[in-house]
């Protein structure tokens, strides 16, 4: 069975990476016997997604997140502490995966610095940890929900399960209007799904 496939999401939401990149990126996810379920439909084509990611409780996340982009080949940006995209090779990576620095010392944070640099460029995809963190956090970060309402974008939860080892992309998650509604019904329905630290979720 083929661990993850390109044709799990639409054409305009494809990266076009070379063939040998989208192969490494299955090989891996077989090689550690998970798989991605789920796909981002043509429905969806012509919208901008927030593709919100949990549970977030290990560097092992990164590294299946990291695999299953190639291995879709989805054009996903994501954002990361700038002062790590100034390692040699590093940094060139991220970036050819779609990673953008923000700096949390930025006028109005890290959020806002990452909206601007949204807008300016052209993606459709974005992907982001509500814990902010692999620790174990008391109040999930609100900036995917901030976010969203500035982009005009909807929200997609895309679970890790390492219990069935498998990440799944789900369907949109209608958003109430009201935050704290918002963040308890995401967090309920993340609680379904096994992480690799349990007690840190």
């Amino acid at each position: 069975m083929t661990s993850v496939s390109n044709s799990q999401v639409a054409k305009s939401f494809r990266a076009n990476r070379h063939k040998s990149f989208q192969w490494l990126g299955r090989f891996v996810l077989s090689s550690l016997g998970w798989k991605v379920t789920g796909s981002i439909k043509e429905d969806y084509e012509n919208q901008k997604l927030v593709l919100v990611v949990a549970p977030h409780t290990s560097n092992w996340d990164g590294v299946l997140g990291m695999a299953a982009i190639a291995g879709l080949d989805a054009r996903i940006a994501f954002f990361g502490k700038h002062t790590i995209f100034r390692y040699f090779g590093l940094g060139a990576f991220l970036r050819y995966m779609g990673g953008i620095p923000v700096n949390r010392a930025s006028p109005g944070g890290a959020i806002a610095d990452g909206i601007k640099k949204i807008k300016s460029i052209d993606f459709s995809l974005i992907g982001m940890a509500p814990e902010g963190t692999r620790s174990k956090v008391v109040e999930w970060k609100t900036g995917f929900l901030r976010i969203a309402k500035e982009i005009n974008a909807k929200i997609i939860p895309v679970s890790l399960d390492f219990a069935k080892k498998e990440i799944l992309l789900g369907e949109i998650f209608k958003l109430s209007g009201e935050k704290e509604k918002d963040l308890k019904d995401l967090k309920d329905y993340f609680r379904s799904f096994t992480p690799r630290h349990p007690e840190n979720f």
